[in-house]
């Protein structure tokens, strides 16, 4: 589903203006190139600017771009936090938004006598408005989905969310809903806002009667324990709980490293005992005999790949939220990029995978941080070495453990080992690359530094594996 549809058609053009600006690379952008970008005319690209930067005026005080004849130059308020206000600033006018809200007020679809009534809507524009609501709920709850109730609350759930959609209820408090202190504890504010965008959508359908069948479970019933629900009318089924702590798991709530076979069902049990075994054969590929001392680490770590994979399989958010940026990681990992994406292949042909993008990022986040020695073959050896003494070369080594995320080992000692040799001097080193800088180091030295990393890391890792 394209969620900017949600929107008006003129305000989803200009979102997509804003985002082809936003993402050039150069400052300025040729209305030329907007042109070819957004397949349009010059006279519809030159609309679309004029209205959006009425409304970036509107919300901010200030221009959005500057337009010369040839050229859009963007202000510096132009970013993504100004992208993100708009969104929500266009959400807010959508009629999508209103039938969306009465539904969850209603239970049902408003009907047309309602909505006349409260929003003056005229015949013809509600059946409009009601016929692409159809539509965009038909791409994300399938004819094949078994709990159509579940697909709509994530349905609901992944709008609100990319559109920063947070309703506050007192009532649908995480304080008031989860039972372990200590994950309240460390959640970070937007891990809140989702758990409680969830939790209101949930409290709505309920109070509606509307629930969820089983067929949409896959922990074991122990994990509904996890989640009080004071407003729930008391019941052996602890479905409802179970909906939400699951959810919890699938977005980082509760801690997925936690989960193994046992706490699923019998069903889920004996799948997560085949693709455990395939993601730990994969993995042992690139883990060397000599980190046998990892095997813990390893285990948990499959087991939380595993746990991961089945919960997207039922929690899955149907919406293309994000544009995961995995180029970063084949160019700084481009060994361990290789084993990830293999294992997300192999996935793919037994499993069901929703989004193998989204799939391969949460693959690739736990193998880097569980503790196992995964990036050693995508590491390079850095020498600095700045003339001025140890104090410029101290000041360099702490700009790198504040700025820089590229697996490099840094060392001052230049060795048989060094990959690469950052100084502000040439020296004749001709085995081995160099890149030189001014003191500070300016944003294209940066830039250059970076290009030059991978370029040597995709030489090291072609030289092992071939084109």
């Amino acid at each position: 589903m394209e969620i900017l549809n949600v929107l008006n058609d003129f305000e989803n053009e200009k979102i997509n203006l804003f985002i082809a600006i936003l993402d050039n690379p150069n400052r300025e952008i040729e209305i030329r190139t907007l042109q070819e970008v957004m397949d349009m005319s010059r006279y519809k690209i030159l609309s679309l600017i004029d209205s959006l930067n009425n409304d970036i005026k509107f919300l901010t005080d200030y221009n959005g771009v500057v337009v010369d004849t040839k050229i859009v130059v963007p202000s510096k308020c132009f970013s993504r936090y100004l992208l993100n206000v708009i969104k929500k600033y266009y959400f807010d006018l959508a009629p999508i938004k209103v039938l969306m809200l009465e539904t969850l007020e209603g239970g049902d679809f408003p009907s047309f006598q309602k909505i006349e009534i409260k929003y003056s809507w005229s015949k013809s524009y509600f059946y409009q408005q009601k016929n692409k609501y159809e539509e965009l709920l038909r791409e994300v709850v399938s004819k094949g989905d078994f709990d159509k109730e579940a697909a709509l609350r994530y349905f609901f759930y992944g709008i609100f969310d990319f559109f920063n959609y947070f309703p506050y209820d007192a009532d649908t408090s995480l304080d008031k809903v989860i039972i372990n202190r200590n994950t309240l504890d460390r959640l970070a504010n937007t891990q809140r806002h989702k758990a409680e965008l969830m939790l209101w959508i949930v409290k709505k359908r309920i109070l509606n009667g509307k629930h969820i069948s089983k067929n949409s479970l896959v922990l074991n019933d122990d994990f509904s324990n996890y989640i009080k629900l004071d407003w729930l009318s008391v019941t052996k089924d602890k479905k409802e709980e179970l909906f939400l702590a699951q959810f919890y798991y699938y977005i980082g709530v509760f801690n997925m490293k936690n989960l193994n076979k046992e706490s699923f069902r019998k069903k889920e049990q004996l799948d997560f005992i085949k693709i455990n075994n395939m993601v730990k054969n994969k993995i042992k590929v690139i883990v060397q005999r000599k980190y046998n001392h990892h095997d813990r680490n390893l285990d948990r770590l499959c087991h939380e790949i595993v746990a991961q994979v089945i919960l997207e399989k039922e929690c899955y958010v149907k919406i293309d939220k994000f544009r995961i940026n995995v180029r970063y990681f084949a160019e700084v990992y481009p060994f361990l990029d290789s084993v990830v994406k293999q294992i997300v292949g192999t996935l793919s042909e037994y499993w069901n995978v929703p989004d193998s993008r989204r799939t391969y990022f949460n693959i690739m986040l736990a193998m880097l941080y569980s503790g196992v020695p995964f990036t050693l073959k995508d590491n390079i050896k850095l020498c600095i070495d700045f003339s001025g003494g140890p104090h410029v070369n101290d000041y360099i080594l702490r700009l790198f453990k504040s700025y820089v995320n590229i697996n490099v080992e840094v060392s001052n000692k230049l060795t048989a080992d060094t990959d690469l040799y950052l100084s502000d001097q040439y020296m004749d080193y001709q085995k081995i690359d160099q890149v030189i800088w001014i003191k500070p180091p300016t944003p294209l030295d940066w830039a250059e530094f970076g290009e030059k990393v991978v370029e040597i890391k995709q030489r090291k890792y072609y030289s092992v594996h071939g084109r």
